[in-house]
């Protein structure tokens, strides 16, 4: 883009210079003016890159592979055997005995015993009689009038003694002897016999046949596929830019009611042709 504009920039200041007019008044061309203008001009450079590609390559390889054989062989083991055997065995029992034996036991008794004795006491005997009782009183004397009594019957206690018998109840202690058993136990050793199981553990020795694997190696071709880095360089362009300097007329505008400008042509931008590229060497 700063490319395109410098050219179009230089064109036109061509363009103006080429076009001037000279002045109204003395008839006479101006002195052309110059200024520094500094640009930015393409250059192509080459460079080199360096790119990675990998190459599929078949190679034959010798592989270690192991083979298991069986061999056949006898050793010896110790094998622990469990047998019961009976063992007489003489231990000392404590065996209990019981003895019971009679003592004779004094114990004391409560017996009754009972007394009569005579008591002389009074008592009241009732009696019956009949006695006339006057029914009527006289008011004044209050006494009783003639001829009207009454016959009631009276009970009377008569008082007379007696003697009777009370029987009196004592308790006597009396002393009794009774036989009581006595139970005693006591231990008498015994020796007694027995015949106890006892377990043991031998070792016997046994042959056993038993197959050992062997395994040796051999080698056997293999086919790998790999895939081998190599390095490719290439040339590729590359555009840059660089400041160049150049002095360029400047050209004042004319007045508008003497001399118009020419119209300013455009310059196209040039394209930029790559550079062929070079044929990469495979490494």
């Amino acid at each position: 883009m700063r490319f395109r504009v410098s050219l179009a920039t230089v064109a036109c200041l061509l363009t103006a210079a080429s076009t001037a007019s000279a002045c109204g008044t003395c008839h006479k061309a101006p002195r052309p003016v110059y200024q520094t203008v500094t640009e930015m001009v393409p250059y192509t450079v080459y460079k080199k890159q360096v790119r990675i590609e990998y190459d599929t390559v078949q190679q034959t390889v010798m592989r270690r592979v192991p083979v298991t054989t069986y061999v056949d062989r006898q050793r010896v083991v110790c094998r622990p055997v469990t047998e019961t055997v009976d063992v007489p065995v003489q231990r000392v029992v404590c065996k209990p005995v019981t003895e019971t034996e009679y003592v004779t036991q004094n114990y004391t008794v409560c017996k009754p015993v009972q007394t009569t004795t005579q008591v002389q006491t009074c008592e009241y005997v009732p009696t019956t009689r009949y006695v006339t009782v006057p029914v009527k009183k006289c008011g004044l004397h209050h006494k009783s009038a003639c001829g009207e009594c009454r016959v009631v019957a009276q009970t009377c206690y008569t008082p007379v003694p007696t003697v009777k018998d009370v029987v009196t109840t004592t308790f006597v202690r009396e002393t009794h002897s009774q036989q009581v058993p006595v139970t005693r136990t006591r231990y008498v050793q015994e020796v007694v016999n027995e015949v106890q199981k006892v377990t043991r553990t031998r070792m016997v020795q046994e042959v056993v046949n038993e197959r050992v694997p062997v395994t040796s190696w051999t080698c056997q071709p293999e086919v790998v596929t790999k895939r081998v880095p190599r390095k490719v360089c290439d040339v590729v362009p590359v555009t840059c830019y660089k400041k160049v300097k150049r002095k360029v007329p400047v050209v004042c505008a004319a007045p508008v009611q003497y001399q118009y400008a020419a119209p300013v042509q455009y310059a196209a931008p040039q394209a930029v042709t790559p550079a062929p590229q070079i044929p990469s060497k495979q490494s």
